[in-house]
């Protein structure tokens, strides 16, 4: 069974949107493929080595000419290559069965990587400080073939709760590990559907930010925990509650000045410049 082929009967058992056509769903996977990675015509051209017009011809559903199975394997590649690009980094030090479950992943060999993982996370000590590191990448070799699921929601839960437990030995390298760990929670919010589902992925992300700025009380930590509220997007007393907590920390001038001028906030615009609307909240 060819790549694409794959992937249509996937979306047919859970289908987020509705297809006239397989050609139409395969037109709107590799255009976003390129949205989802920031890829240009020319640049996704390049990287299955063909032409840009071959590419347009693939986005395009009306067009009659179907991918190539040796394109639909390239395309597959490519993107494993990107998701894991995107997703973490070898930081150092990085320990072998970190670079063990990176050289697997690569390769395709999911099965291996999860068997691996799934090992390594019963034989290590639950206070090892390279712990919340080890738990985000079981869940990484499960979410790369399965981004729902639920094993690989499980760990990253419990990844997220490591990185507060204040096991953190090497303070640089865990600031890293917990960039990463959060960064990559919150490409895979953004890339959920409207809907419960990013809901509840958006209330586990605030929560680790919530309680990571309990352990270092960072401020930092507070605007993810809004930004998370926001783009969820979560309920409007969520994202008061935190509104509270950051004109606290450093002020109502300069939190509303942030909040007004950057576009992740957006959502929040309605809770500094309306009164009434943010004593609704309390009461809610």
């Amino acid at each position: 069974m060819s790549f694409l082929q794959q992937k249509w009967n996937e979306h047919q058992l859970r289908p987020a949107r509705r297809y006239s056509s397989q050609r139409e769903f395969e037109a709107d996977w590799v255009s976003g493929l390129r949205r989802r990675y920031r890829l240009s015509q020319e640049r996704l051209a390049a990287l299955v080595s063909v032409s840009v017009t071959t590419v347009q011809n693939w986005e395009n559903p009306t067009s009659a000419k179907r991918i190539a199975e040796h394109n639909q394997d390239r395309l597959r590649d490519i993107e494993r290559e990107l998701w894991i690009k995107s997703h973490v980094t070898l930081l150092e030090p990085c320990p072998p069965y970190i670079r063990a479950l990176h050289e697997l992943m690569s390769a395709n060999r999911d099965s291996s990587a999860q068997g691996l993982a799934d090992y390594l996370v019963t034989c290590m000590d639950a206070r090892d400080s390279g712990r919340a590191r080890l738990l985000h990448w079981a869940g990484l070799s499960y979410s790369i073939a399965d981004p729902t699921s639920s094993k690989a929601r499980a760990y990253e839960e419990a990844a997220l709760q490591a990185l507060g437990s204040g096991n953190d030995g090497n303070d640089s390298l865990v600031a890293a590990v917990e960039n990463e760990i959060l960064g990559s929670q919150f490409e895979d919010l953004l890339a959920l559907l409207e809907g419960e589902a990013r809901r509840d992925k958006g209330r586990q992300l605030m929560q680790a930010c919530r309680r990571l700025f309990q352990r270092d009380q960072q401020p930092a930590y507070l605007w993810n925990a809004l930004e998370v509220a926001c783009r969820a997007p979560l309920d409007l007393q969520d994202r008061f509650g935190l509104v509270g907590e950051l004109q606290t920390q450093l002020g109502e001038t300069c939190v509303r000045r942030r909040i007004c001028a950057e576009a992740a906030y957006q959502a929040a615009r309605e809770l500094v410049a309306d009164p009434v609307l943010a004593t609704s909240a309390t009461l809610n």
